[in-house]
């Protein structure tokens, strides 16, 4: 259907395809830079990360650290009675988080003069999105600017159907009315170890596969085999390099791996089977190839300023394929916006923090230890454990370490890795450091508040030369 006769038609200074932090985060920067804004989405405002992601897996993994810390409680001498777990209220409080953060970016969007226009968009020109809404209405966006905000959806591996009953991306997990007794979760890196851990602290038995020699294969190698004996302390069964053939639904209702693990047959028989694998990009059917933009592997190609090869069409987040967290599609975002805006702003991604909220927590910023040495540093690392830090102690938490990674011979922070209470707020201070590049020794000097598990952190820094106090 051509322009001619469109019954709507509304013209804007930017269009945003996706309403995901990316998109409602790009949408408001440009907002507030004086923007006319239109905002598309399909689906749900916040995107993956608020309804399917990070926010209802962190509120899962806030109960499941409540009933593990009720299990601790007696070395603390408090004696608590029998207790019992509601999962379908657990679930239920996931869905009123959900629910609330929604209500909020809504009246965000609803503030700073956003049309949110609900509907599928596919871009007809450089100019014009075409929107169709659940009534089947159609719309013509015209736009000076588009940022695609299109995000990504879950895997769909070769080697399982996917059903989102027996065998479960995280979308189906976050939606089982009961736990299931047994679990096997395809793949070890942060979303696998965080859903291992949550179903496993509900009483589920929990095998975790994957085909690296390590947990976590894209953090420090530390990190992986540190937490693979903190997964056997909580009774997790880690199988590494092992290589998934099949995963399928049985007739009973059950779910069958097979997979070969150091060259070993294996065959696991779980109430459910859940596949973490890498998320593919949302790209396809929004009518890229019409108008050029260049694509590599599905992922949008984007410069530092979130261009694509068309010059007035910007991408962020997910669908660009760089680094897939929520953080990072919101500063890619803001990013994008500025630049329509004339502002000549740019993104560098060295101060990236990654983080797993499970406990202990995991956090991690930089080079790892073996990225660094690949890269020519020459290294020099200090290491802290958490058994000799205070406040841990006083915590009864004391699993973990921190770790910093160092160019020996000018101390620049090139990596901070942290397994340790609080991890994920910690890690904060060491992407201000690696911001403003700080060396390791500014760090050991800076004075941190005595007890604290920060204190690993500037026991680490000055465990690069051999100054450690407590260690």
């Amino acid at each position: 259907m051509g322009d001619r006769g469109m019954a709507n038609q509304s013209e804007y200074d930017v269009a945003v395809l996706g309403a995901g932090i990316g998109g409602y985060a790009s949408a408001i920067r440009a907002a507030q830079l004086g923007k006319k804004v239109a905002l598309i989405e399909k689906d749900k405002v916040g995107g993956t990360c608020l309804n399917r992601g990070c926010i209802p897996t962190k509120t899962l993994l806030a109960a499941s650290n409540i009933l593990e810390m009720v299990g601790q409680a007696e070395e603390a001498g408090i004696h608590i009675g029998d207790v019992t777990v509601n999962f379908g209220e657990v679930m239920a409080r996931k869905d009123n988080v959900v629910s609330r953060l929604a209500q909020g970016v809504r009246h965000l969007i609803k503030k700073n003069n956003i049309e949110l226009i609900q509907g599928k968009g596919v871009i007809a020109s450089k100019n014009r999105i075409r929107v169709v809404n659940p009534e089947g209405e159609e719309t013509v966006v015209s736009a000076e600017n588009i940022i695609i905000a299109s995000g990504s959806e879950e895997p769909k591996p070769s080697y399982a159907k996917v059903d989102e009953d027996t065998i479960l991306t995280t979308r189906g997990a976050l939606e089982l009315k009961k736990c299931p007794q047994s679990l096997a979760v395809i793949g070890g890196d942060i979303i696998g170890v965080e859903f291992a851990v949550i179903f496993n602290t509900f009483g589920a038995h929990v095998e975790v596969l994957d085909a690296s020699p390590n947990l976590f294969p894209s953090l420090d190698v530390d990190i992986g085999r540190y937490y693979q004996r903190v997964l056997k302390r909580k009774g997790i069964r880690v199988h590494l390099n092992t290589e998934v053939k099949s995963a399928c639904a049985n007739s009973d209702g059950k779910a069958t791996v097979d997979a070969v693990e150091n060259g070993s047959p294996l065959k696991l028989t779980v109430e459910k089977a859940l596949i973490t694998d890498r998320r593919n990009p949302s790209s396809t059917g929004i009518g890229l190839e019409e108008i050029g933009v260049q694509t590599r592997d599905g992922f949008i190609v984007v410069d530092e300023h979130m261009r694509t090869s068309v010059p007035n069409i910007y991408a962020v987040g997910d669908v660009t394929g760089g680094k897939m967290y929520a953080h990072v599609a919101l500063a890619e975002g803001i990013v994008a916006a500025e630049n329509i805006a004339g502002l000549g702003s740019s993104i560098d991604y060295k101060a990236t923090p990654v983080c797993m909220y499970c406990q202990p927590e995991v956090a991690s910023i930089g080079l790892s230890e073996e990225e660094a040495r690949q890269q020519g540093y020459q290294v020099a690392v200090g290491k802290f454990p958490l058994l000799a830090n205070g406040r841990a102690l006083t915590l009864g938490k004391t699993e973990g370490f921190a770790k910093i990674v160092c160019d020996k011979e000018t101390e620049e922070i090139l990596g901070v890795h942290l397994v340790a209470p609080h991890a994920t707020e910690i890690i904060g201070e060491a992407a201000l450091a690696m911001q403003l590049e700080c060396t390791s020794e500014e760090i050991g000097q800076l004075i941190h508040p005595h007890p604290s598990v920060s204190e690993a952190l500037m026991e680490a820094a000055k465990a690069v030369t051999g100054k450690a106090i407590h260690f």
